[in-house]
């Protein structure tokens, strides 16, 4: 499985929404999005944006499966929670991704609990140790029709 530029992107969002973001959040990003085989020029959008930002509502989810979207989710929840605090910022960003992403209630809180799970793995803490496949391995078990397709 991967996971397209906008769902890098959307993370970003989500992590840069409190202004806060340390080097090994935006390296845990980074070394998810090269995993995934995003494109060099891919790499440099995502790269750019956790310089600078960008606004949550300037992305378009339309291309991304189901798939795609229980992974941009859960990946955005992992890492506003790595640091053990999700501000009032990333929690209100979090909400609007959970809207723009248009996934049933039940399926967020899947996406969210995977995200959990990789907190609880040794090191799950630390974004450049972040597990990607761990991730993708545990949403399987939580929303297997939604991953299946």
């Amino acid at each position: 499985m991967s996971l397209r530029k906008e769902g890098f992107l959307a993370v970003v969002a989500v992590a840069r929404a409190d202004g806060l973001l340390r080097a090994d959040e935006s390296r845990g990003v980074l070394v998810a999005a090269r995993e995934v085989g995003l494109a060099d020029d891919q790499l440099a959008e995502v790269e750019a944006a956790l310089t600078t930002g960008l606004a949550l509502e300037s992305l378009d989810f339309s291309g991304l499966s189901g798939a795609e979207r229980a992974l941009t989710y859960a990946l955005a929840m992992w890492l506003a929670k790595v640091d053990g605090v999700v501000n009032a910022e990333e929690l209100a960003t979090l909400r609007k991704l959970g809207a723009a992403l248009d996934l049933p209630e039940q399926k967020l809180k899947a996406a969210a609990s995977a995200a959990f799970d990789i907190t609880c793995l040794p090191g799950g803490n630390r974004p450049e140790k972040f597990e990607f496949k761990k991730l993708e391995e545990r949403l399987r078990e939580k929303l297997p029709a939604l991953m299946a397709r």
